[in-house]
This record gives C-alpha cells, sequence and structure tokens, in this order.
C-alpha cells in the first residue's frame, strides 16, 4: 500500500430540520505524485451519520427522517429496520434471528478508487479510518454493495458485484436483504479498543 494522507471533514446536513439529527462525512484518501508534484486524490468516501436516539426522543419519525437524507437511505429502512424502532434482525449462527439494537447510523453513500490505485487497500484504509473520524459508537454502519457501472445504463457484470460483496464481508459486513450490507460499528477496531479500556476502568 502507498504511503497515504488522510483528510475528512463532517458538517451538518444543510436543511435546518435535519441538522440536529444528520451529520455529513467526506474522507479522502491523498498520495504525493512524482510525476505532477503535487498531491493526488487516489480514494474518496462519502456518507452520513444519523443520530436515531435523538430523533426518536425529539418525536421524529425515524422513516420520514431517513426518507428525508436520500432515497436509497428510504429503501434501506423499508429492508433493514422494523416499525418499532431503529434496529435490525441479524442471523445468528444457530441460524436463529436476533434484533440489534442501535442508537445512530453510519450510511455509507459512495466509495471510489482512483483506478491507477485499486488493489492497494485503499479502500479498506478508507473504511477503517471511519471509526476514527466519525463518532460511530452504538451505531450500525450501513451500505449497498452494489458497484457503480463505468457507462450509465449499463448493466455490472455479476463478477464485479460478487467481488464488492467479498469485499465487505472481509471487513466485516453481513447481508440483510437486497445489496444492503451492514456491520456493529462496535466491532471496529478503534470501538473495541475504547470499549476494553472502560471495562478494566474501576468503578467510581
Amino acid at each position: 500500500m502507498p504511503d497515504l494522507e488522510f483528510e475528512f471533514s463532517l458538517r451538518p446536513d444543510s436543511d435546518p430540520e435535519l441538522d440536529p439529527y444528520v451529520l455529513k462525512f467526506t474522507g479522502k484518501s491523498i498520495v504525493w505524485d512524482d510525476a505532477s508534484g503535487s498531491d493526488r486524490v487516489v480514494g474518496e468516501i462519502h456518507g452520513h451519520k444519523l443520530d436515531l436516539a435523538a430523533a426518536i426522543v425529539d418525536g421524529v419519525n425515524q422513516s420520514l427522517l431517513l426518507d428525508s437524507v436520500c432515497p436509497e437511505l428510504s429503501e434501506f429502512s423499508q429492508t433493514a429496520f422494523g416499525d418499532d424502532g431503529c434496529n435490525y434482525l441479524q442471523e445468528m449462527a444457530d441460524g436463529s434471528m436476533k434484533k440489534q439494537e442501535c442508537s445512530g447510523l453510519v450510511y455509507i453513500n459512495e466509495i471510489t478508487i482512483d483506478p491507477d490505485y485499486r488493489g492497494q487497500r485503499i479502500g479498506s484504509a478508507l473504511m477503517g479510518k471511519i471509526g476514527h473520524m466519525v463518532d460511530v459508537e452504538d451505531s450500525i454502519i450501513a451500505l449497498k454493495a452494489f458497484p457503480l457501472s463505468p457507462e450509465y445504463g449499463k448493466r455490472v457484470p455479476e463478477a464485479d458485484v460478487e467481488r464488492v460483496k467479498r469485499f465487505y464481508e472481509r471487513l466485516g459486513f453481513t447481508h440483510i436483504g437486497g445489496e444492503f450490507m451492514v456491520k456493529q460499528a462496535n466491532l471496529c477496531d478503534t470501538i473495541k479498543k475504547r470499549l476494553a479500556w472502560r471495562k478494566d476502568q474501576p468503578i467510581k
């Protein structure tokens, strides 16, 4: 993997009604390009962090909130969440389904890697930075594991779809229906370290 630098920007949604609950984030992975003598952006990630717990306490309808952010989140909501709050069903090792609660949702809208730098773990590095840069504790991280077609309207080859799914599976994501995948953010290395530290602290 090349030597990377990272830039992340976070800002509240421009809609004042969404502002208290929705944070937009953008991350970039950057390398020094000797040929041009300047920095080069080789990977980008875009998404939203939604404070679902705060919205519920304030009486905001969760479905309406998700619908307001982007159409894809509305589709995700129908796939992942029940009618009784912020939860999703996760298949356990014994085949049973367990309801997982979460206070927040980190939704990744898009991740792109410069074609010249693919296969160098830049996507994994960008995903790994989310836990450092965005407050993901007690949240789920979700995305639609479907690659964008380089030509508008042209069907993406099934091999490319499977490759993308395997990539996210290696990062700990599981399928929940359709093309959607989720990961409990508390399984991220950053959060696991934070929880382990708290566990070792004496009760005051």
